[in-house]
């Protein structure tokens, strides 16, 4: 389940220089969102119940909603993922999963918490700690209306993931 970043926010995130250390897989603009829930495989019978739950678990939800992405980039720690921290969005991640959590359960032990984020590059190998230093703690503010939330089929490819909006979820008017 995801929320896209608008055009303008693309833009700006565009603008992030980033630049080219060896082994690190930059996020392309057609692959920023934020995740509000992960669920992994599905079969299709449960991929059939996913777009109605979806849409009436979101339609009581006040939208559009402010996502403010920063105030600066980070890794994940103990792993390669250099993102941006997403505010603003995690009463519709616990709606999201309210309304799905029937269909798809969370995984034993109980479903993480949720860490708003829109993840801008992977690390392939290693990367210097010059090159972590430098890419850790660039200034970034931004916002985007999220106004829907779609449910998005994701297919690796060599290029990274290629992901796929299989049903859309409009917030409500509030």
């Amino acid at each position: 389940m995801a929320a896209w970043p608008d055009e303008p926010a693309r833009q700006r995130l565009a603008a992030l220089a980033l630049g080219h250390p060896k082994n690190l897989r930059p996020v392309g603009p057609q692959r920023w969102h934020v995740t509000l829930r992960f669920l992994g495989d599905v079969t299709p019978a449960q991929l059939e119940l996913l777009g109605p739950a979806l849409q009436a678990g979101v339609v009581a939800q006040r939208g559009p909603l402010q996502c403010r992405l920063g105030p600066a980039t980070a890794w994940f720690a103990g792993v390669g993922v250099l993102q941006l921290p997403a505010h603003g969005l995690d009463e519709l991640a616990a709606a999201v999963t309210r309304a799905t959590e029937r269909t798809v359960a969370g995984r034993a032990g109980g479903e993480p918490p949720f860490h708003g984020h829109l993840t801008l590059a992977r690390v392939k190998g290693r990367l210097g700690p010059q090159a972590r230093a430098r890419l850790e703690g660039m200034a970034f503010d931004s916002t985007f209306a999220v106004g829907a939330v779609d449910l998005v089929a994701s297919e690796p490819s060599p290029r990274g993931h290629v992901y796929t909006t299989l049903v859309r979820a409009p917030l409500g008017a509030g």
